[in-house]
This record gives structure tokens, C-alpha cells and sequence, in this order.
């Protein structure tokens, strides 16, 4: 049988006026290699490094067994040239249908280690180096020159001319025109495989996961397969099945929060159900968890599978009704909201309450809580478009806020008592302005982008009587807020949950993209 190669058309002069077929290579990719075939030291990489890299270097190293432990995963390699005789084929060459050549054996003694924890992975070399140099295994095509040379042709390319690339950039080895062509042909018709890395773990231990390799906008979020993390002593591990967005995910991919690192798996919030982990929480178990303390040394919730301590986790009723999409919010929204009102403000009935920031999610949840527990609220908005919105959520009274809001409550003569200000340091000298003698006011968000306050004098920018404080959601916090009785009164209709929007795993740039540019008008969840 004759192969696609021998079918292919002959040569024919290879214009000057061709364009140079483009193959998109990793600038740092030969420096790796170098590295990887010498080892000299160990090299620690992170598991999307290795996935990105490891097609470059299949022709150096071959499996040949691997261990498998409940916290990291071992896998050992020997040198792809580690035979000490000669290949002994089975058939004759006379019976051989395509040529074949016999390489002289040279047993190379080197052998490495691979360990991962899942998130990262170390590569260790034996005793022994190589006895040759990383030239003599030219001979096999990596994985990655095998694609490059498949998606050039695939566009239009001559195979010569790809060939020829491929080998002046340093990847190709030895690669012919014939290889080409016969990897463009394979490339119309293959089916994806697991990619070479999943191999180091078992089928079952491989998820999807939304990955920001890089900061910048919604578009470097991608949906990549990712080794699902195993549960230490103390953990447990979730089957997300939704989470909730928060504006700290925006700016955590734009690279702007402190603890941003990359590549990373964002999300402070998620509800799933039990798969594995310590035995005071069952699997199967239904549980709302908060992940927000916990990052970065905890991978986050945009992933179909996470791991928390026991301690940041709370049990679902069995008998509650409510579909994970409304779960989502007991993540960090209702808590947040509810512990800010009652704990941090110590709302009372005869309260007068101010929400600055009121469209905010937590804004939103703050007034759908406090209209059964005080007497009148007031929400802001800087667009005249929200103030529906706003009414809906149980707000008495809409402020339009410029930034100075203060002096309009007092030339309206209106009083409060209490105000919860979401917004941050760019309003919170003019929020102490817009509370009464004894009266408190509490910053819980930062949605304005800055988090300090510059210029602030306390015996000045704080009126006499007045109390200021802060509130930032704490594991003790979470475990004690009432989640049951919450979940009870939104099945039975007495409290109103603001607008929840619904997106899919696979709609997650469109997801930061609507609540980037403020077009939510209430939650954002996304699904599994």
C-alpha cells in the first residue's frame, strides 16, 4: 500500500514571491529544551508551563512508569535512545512494504523523575547524563514539529517550504517535505487525543478548567483541560457545579490585585456537591463554600472540581429546594450583605439606612435584606436608568450620586442613621458626612478601585459621635450567618433575591465582559 506521500504531487520550482509560511513557536522554547535534555539542576515548572511544552521535547524522553500517591503523582523517563542492541525486526526485509532503517544502539543511561502536586511540576535527573548530544535524537519529529508542519500545510503552504522553516527555527530535526505533506493530510482528518501531559495522570483525575494564563482583558480567560487537585488532610473536594463573579475576579485578571499570579484559576465562590476528602462531611453532601481567603495557595472555583478546608464550607439543607444558581448567592453576596447590616452596622428597626454603591450586587442584597429590619433605605446610583432597579430591591428612596452627596442630603433634610458605603476610599470622607450625631457608618466594598485612603485625618475627616468602622467577610463569619433560615425565607417569597444572570462555563468571557462594563444589573453566575 502506498502512503499519502507517494501520492502527493511532484515538486515543482518554489517561487521567490511565496510567502514564508508563519509558524507560531515559543521564544524561550530551545532554551527549555536545552535545559530539560541537560539538567544540570532541578527545573520546577507549573503544570500549564509543562502542558504548553512538553510536545517540544517528546522526542527526548519516553514513559516508562509511573506512581500514583494521593498528593502528588511520580512519573519516570528514560532517554529515548536507552536500548543496548540493535533493533531486531520480525519481518524480513524482503516481506517489508516501506523501507526501513536500523539504527546502531547507543544505551544511554540517563534517566529523570517527574513529580507533581497538580499544580506544579519538578524535574530531576539521575546519576547519569547523556553519552551524546541532543542532535542524535533529531532523527524522531516532536509532537510539536509534527503540528506546526501540519497546520502550515493545512493553510496552503508548500511542504518544502515548511520543512525548511521548521528546520532553520531549530524544531524540525529532520523533518522532509514528504513528513510535511503527510501531517497536512493527517491533520483534515484526525480525531483530538489527551494531550501528552494528561498522560501523567490517571483519565479520572483530569478536569476542565478556566484558565488566565496571562493578566488582560475577558479574552485571556480559556476553558483548558487541568489535573484535578487532590484533598489534603483537613480538605474536601467540591464538584463545582456554579459560582458567582466578583468585581475582585476583574481585577485579579487585569493583574492589579496584589495576590494576582499566573498562570490561574480565579473564583471566590462556589457551590457543588462532595466527591472526596475529610470524613465529617459526606459525599454527596450539598455545600456553599468561600474560597475568597484562601487565594492564591488554594487553586479557585472556576474549575469543575476544587478543594477547600472543612472549615470555609457549609451544608445545604437536605430538604432545600433551591436550584444552584440561587445557592450561588450564599457564597459571598447574602453573607457578606447580611453580616455588614447586622454585624458590622447593628441594624435596628427604627434605623434610617443609607446604601452607597446601591447597584451593586451586595448594594442590591444589602437593601432586599434590611427592608423587613428598618424603617426607611436610601440606595444610590450614578445612572438615572437604575433607579427602577433599585425600587424593585426595597429602596424607599433613589440618590444620584456625584461624589458629593453629602451636601444634597442636607439640603433635602434627610437624616440617617446608618450607612453602609460600597464604593471605597474615593467617597467614604463624604459617607461620615452623610450620617447623624451617634450614628454608624461601615465600608464593605471597594468597587471604586482604590482601597486606601489618602489624605485621611481621623479627628477631621470623622465628625464628633459618629462611629466608623469596616467589614471584610471572615471563615467565622461564614459558619455563623444563617444560611438555613435565609434559604427557608427566599423558598417561602419573604425575602427577594435581586436579578441573578446566567451564564455557561463556555460563556465565561462573555460573563466578565457584562459585569466589566456594569451591564448585570445584579449577579453573575455561571454554571457547569
Amino acid at each position: 500500500m502506498s502512503s499519502s506521500a507517494e501520492n502527493s504531487p511532484s515538486p515543482v520550482p518554489e517561487s521567490s514571491n511565496e510567502p514564508t509560511p508563519q509558524l507560531d513557536i515559543p521564544p524561550d522554547i530551545l532554551r527549555l529544551r536545552t535545559a530539560i535534555f541537560s539538567l544540570d539542576s532541578p527545573i520546577t515548572v507549573s503544570v500549564t508551563e509543562f502542558n504548553n511544552a512538553w510536545k517540544y521535547l517528546d522526542n527526548i524522553y519516553v514513559r516508562n512508569q509511573a506512581r500514583y500517591g494521593q498528593k502528588k503523582t511520580t512519573t519516570y523517563y528514560w532517554c529515548r535512545l536507552w536500548r543496548t542492541k540493535a533493533y531486531e525486526p520480525s519481518v524480513s526485509d524482503e516481506q517489508r512494504k516501506r523501507k526501513r532503517t536500523v539504527r546502531e544502539p547507543i544505551g544511554c543511561p540517563c534517566r529523570i523523575r517527574i513529580v507533581s502536586d497538580g499544580y506544579y511540576m519538578t524535574i530531576t535527573r539521575g546519576k547519569e547524563q547523556h553519552n551524546h548530544d541532543i542532535s542524535a535524537l533529531d532523527y524522531k519529529l516532536t509532537t510539536a514539529a509534527r503540528e506546526l508542519a501540519a497546520q502550515a500545510v493545512a493553510k496552503g503552504s508548500r511542504p518544502s517550504l515548511v520543512a525548511r522553516e521548521l528546520k532553520k527555527s531549530g524544531i524540525g530535526g529532520r523533518i522532509t517535505s514528504k513528513d510535511a505533506w503527510n501531517a497536512g493530510n493527517v491533520w483534515a482528518s484526525r480525531k483530538e487525543g489527551r494531550p501528552a501531559w494528561q498522560k501523567h495522570y490517571p483519565k479520572n483525575s483530569v478536569m476542565e478548567a478556566i484558565v488566565a494564563n496571562e493578566p488582560g482583558p475577558p479574552e485571556v480567560l480559556q476553558l483548558e483541560s487541568y489535573p484535578r487537585p487532590p484533598p489534603k488532610s483537613g480538605e474536601i473536594l467540591i464538584e463545582v457545579k456554579a459560582f458567582g463573579l466578583s468585581r475582585s475576579e476583574l481585577l485579579a485578571r487585569q493583574g492589579r490585585s496584589a495576590d494576582a499570579k499566573f498562570p490561574q484559576i480565579m473564583g471566590r465562590e462556589a457551590v457543588g456537591i462532595v466527591t472526596a476528602g475529610d470524613g465529617t462531611v459526606a459525599p454527596g453532601t450539598r455545600v456553599v463554600a468561600m474560597i475568597r481567603d484562601l487565594l492564591p495557595e488554594y487553586p479557585g472555583s472556576y474549575a469543575q472540581y476544587t478543594r477547600v478546608p472543612v472549615t470555609h464550607v457549609r451544608r445545604i439543607h437536605p430538604l432545600c429546594k433551591l436550584s444552584w444558581e440561587h445557592l450561588a448567592v450564599f457564597s459571598e453576596m447574602i453573607p457578606t450583605a447580611w453580616n455588614a447590616l447586622f454585624r458590622a452596622l447593628r441594624l435596628h428597626p427604627d434605623d434610617r439606612l443609607l446604601i452607597r454603591g446601591g447597584s451593586t450586587s451586595i448594594g442590591l442584597a444589602a437593601a432586599c435584606i434590611a427592608k423587613r429590619h428598618c424603617s426607611f433605605i436610601a440606595s444610590t446610583t450614578r445612572q438615572e436608568s437604575r433607579k427602577e432597579l433599585l425600587e424593585v430591591a426595597g429602596a424607599n428612596k433613589i440618590l444620584i450620586d456625584d461624589g458629593s452627596l453629602s451636601q444634597r442630603i442636607k439640603s433635602e433634610g434627610l437624616e440617617f442613621t446608618k450607612v453602609l458605603d460600597l464604593i471605597g476610599a474615593n467617597t467614604i470622607a463624604d459617607s461620615l458626612q452623610c450620617v447623624r450625631p451617634y450614628g454608624i457608618v461601615c465600608l464593605a466594598g471597594t468597587i471604586g478601585g482604590d482601597s486606601i485612603i489618602s489624605n485621611f485625618s481621623p479627628m477631621d475627616a470623622v465628625p464628633s459621635t459618629v462611629s466608623f468602622t469596616t467589614y471584610k467577610s471572615s471563615a467565622e463569619d461564614f459558619k455563623n450567618f444563617p444560611l438555613d433560615l435565609l434559604c427557608q425565607e427566599i423558598e417561602s417569597g419573604h425575602l427577594k433575591l435581586p436579578n441573578i444572570r446566567i451564564y455557561f462555563s463556555n460563556q465565561i468571557v462573555e460573563a466578565h465582559r457584562s459585569m466589566e462594563e456594569n451591564r448585570a444589573e445584579g449577579k453573575v453566575v455561571v454554571l457547569w
